[in-house]
């Protein structure tokens, strides 16, 4: 009794203690490896938002990560989180790469100077053409600043391995590496083509299906390597993603049966046992029939799980056991190369399957064991089958030194096809360049266009209003009629109005709002609806505003100007398309994540199926063509309210008429001015 009220202290204890998390990484070199510096949070449910994760409820969930990550098969998301500080002397800008290339959905969460998140999509299902970098492996770009530690999330959603090694690298040193890396695969891939040309070749000199059957398994094994290596989906599938990962287990499975039709033979199986040969090798062409099927069908990571588990227990072992006797029998070469070669694979094959489980880290040496031992296999196999011919050395010699040849020259080719695209890039540089120089050069004409049609009109205004002024008083003293003085007095209205807008929205500072934001701030919101009441009456007709100021916020945050544009838009509207007398209703109150401001009017209200077009530019529905107008008011009161981070939306509603309503977000939802 007394041990389990120690216990239940105990784990009342351990609530109350701070949850550890990962060193931040101090980017301090020019590459900077992230193991030991992880977090991880794993979603079993593949329903966790990044709110959740990011709150502080989902902070005390990540658990610090040792090592690399590596949790094999797992059905669920699994969330990463570092936290990176730039040392002073280092660049702002660096990549963070992310390994292996196969994993299919990659999302990084990425702080913003406001404290808010943007995110970024990467891998093996994002096309070539929508990545950040266009390289196999996922690669973002990420901007440390100076002023303290930033924390990421990255969100892995994969049906393969649960493994990743993420890396941050300095630009200049990814490049670098990069570069170190093509050059080793090409190298890596270059003996695979020599060795598959050789096999080809021998094969026409001496019609030996043994050469035939080596050079189909070392091709089998230059599609796992593009495939594993992700350069099938940089190079074949850049813009195809959805191909490349069943084209991958397609390769896979191909490249079983290959290889039991070339060990088969190296060892003289059908010549020894021809019916055992045909049925086992045709029950593994078989099997891998299905498998195909399966990937085709959709099924790629079952498949690929169902393969790997049966070629490691059930294949391997197998044909190792049937071979056994014939290898005995043949020559030292070839029992030398079949024991050596077996012992290679087949530990590379459980290596690999360690690994899909999660019991063995993922680094160089595990990540590409069975190429390797590939690799060894075919070096050791391609010495004994060319012992069997000795004969042929001088034709074999030959065969190499032209295949060197080619390689050179590729190289050459490649050195040929890097100058050129660098000269391409160079020229695309000067041709955007030369674009941008139009483009601002283009702004400053229209600048100077506005600002010389603004002076120009203001000048014919003058003369409207100084000759209504003057109407007006001739009209006092004549004893004009009412109805006189009052269009007198709609005009001196309107030439006010006009005044105002050259004044506000066509001055040279106000010319720059789409490109520097609205300068936002505390603005009462009364005298904005007053305004724009007053500013429509030139445009009523005996209409009638309903304004309840009990209900008007004392101040919102926005922009005093482009407000009073977007609510003389609408009060104009709601005049000009309405029956005359008509009355309209300006409600304003203050919502639990902002306010609202409503333009109700009762007059024939929007058809439907124009109601989804009335925002639209120079879009003018068939009921106002009689009235003048070019469409744009309600798009630039739209692209004015966004601006601010709110919404101008057209309401549903049972009453007649139309009912526009303003939503202003506060403050803290990202609207700081």
């Amino acid at each position: 009794m007394k041990s389990g009220r120690l216990l239940v202290l105990l784990a009342s204890l351990l609530t109350w203690l701070p949850s550890w998390a990962a060193a931040p990484v101090v980017l301090d070199h020019s590459r900077e490896e992230l193991a030991g510096h992880l977090d991880i949070l794993i979603d079993a449910s593949k329903s966790m938002r990044f709110e959740e994760v990011s709150s502080r409820a989902g902070s005390e969930r990540f658990v610090p990560l040792k090592g690399e990550l590596n949790e094999g098969l797992l059905k669920a998301d699994v969330w990463l989180r570092f936290d990176a500080r730039r040392a002073p002397r280092r660049q702002a800008t660096w990549l963070l790469e992310v390994q292996p290339a196969t994993l299919e959905h990659l999302t990084l969460y990425m702080p913003n100077p406001d404290g808010s998140y943007s995110l970024r999509e990467a891998g093996m299902m994002v096309p070539f053409a929508q990545r950040e970098v266009a390289y196999k492996n996922p690669v973002f770009r990420l901007s440390v600043p100076i002023t303290g530690a930033q924390t990421f999330y990255l969100k892995i959603r994969t049906h393969n391995t649960v493994a990743a090694r993420l890396t941050l690298w300095l630009p200049s040193e990814f490049v670098a590496a990069v570069g170190r890396e093509q050059m080793m695969l090409g190298l890596f891939l270059g003996v695979y083509g020599m060795l598959m040309l050789a096999s080809l070749w021998f094969e026409l000199a001496v019609r030996d299906g043994v050469y035939r059957a080596f050079g189909i398994y070392v091709f089998s094994s230059i599609l796992l390597t593009l495939g594993e290596t992700g350069l099938l989906y940089q190079y074949i599938f850049p813009n195809h993603p959805e191909w490349a990962e069943p084209m991958l287990g397609l390769a896979f499975a191909f490249s079983m049966p290959a290889c039991i039709d070339f060990l088969f033979r190296f060892l003289g199986m059908p010549q020894l046992y021809p019916r055992l040969s045909r049925r086992y090798v045709g029950a593994v062409r078989l099997y891998a029939l299905v498998l195909a099927i399966a990937i085709l069908m959709g099924h790629n990571a079952a498949a690929m799980a169902n393969m790997l588990v049966v070629v490691t227990f059930l294949v391997a072992p197998l044909t190792f056991g049937v071979l056994l006797k014939p290898a005995l029998k043949s020559t030292s070469e070839i029992r030398y190369a079949f024991f050596i070669t077996g012992v290679l694979l087949f530990a590379g094959l459980f290596v690999r399957f360690l690994q899909v489980l999660g019991y063995v880290e993922r680094s160089g040496l595990t990540e590409y064991s069975v190429f390797i031992s590939s690799m060894v296999f075919f070096l050791i196999v391609y010495y004994a089958i060319s012992r069997r011919y000795y004969a042929l050395r001088t034709a074999k010699d030959q065969a190499q030194k032209q295949l060197l040849a080619m390689s050179q020259r590729a190289e050459q080719e490649l050195e040929r096809e890097v100058a050129a695209r660098t000269d391409d890039l160079l020229q695309a540089m000067k041709t955007v360049e030369t674009a941008l120089s139009h483009e601002r050069a283009a702004y400053e004409e229209q600048r100077q266009f506005i600002a010389t049609v603004s002076h120009e009109l203001r000048t014919p205004l003058a003369v409207i209003d100084a000759t209504t002024q003057n109407l007006s008083r001739e009209a006092l003293n004549g004893n004009a009629s009412v109805k006189t003085q009052a269009r007198l007095e709609k005009i001196r209205q309107a030439t006010d109005r006009l005044s105002s807008l050259f004044d506000n929205y066509l001055s040279s500072n106000r010319l720059d709002i789409f490109s520097y934001g609205v300068r936002a701030e505390e603005t009462l919101l009364l005298p904005l609806l007053e305004d724009a009441i007053v500013a429509a009456q030139p445009l009523a007709d005996g209409h009638v505003f309903v304004l309840n100021q009990e209900s008007v916020p004392e101040f919102i945050w926005g922009d005093r100007d482009l407000l009073r544009l977007s609510l003389r838009t609408l009060a104009d509207n709601a005049v000009k398309y309405t029956q005359p007398e008509a009355e309209i209703r300006v409600t304003a109150l203050t919502a639990e994540d902002g306010w609202t401001i409503d333009f109700a009017d009762n007059g024939p209200g929007i058809p439907p199926e124009e109601r989804a077009l009335i925002f639209e530019r120079y879009y003018r529905g068939r009921a106002v063509s009689g009235q003048s107008g070019t469409g744009l008011g309600l798009a630039l009161a739209k692209r004015l309210i966004e601006m601010h981070k709110g919404t101008l939306t057209l309401l549903d509603t049972d009453d007649p008429g139309s009912t526009f309503r303003i939503w202003l977000p506060r403050p803290m939802d990202g609207l700081r001015g």
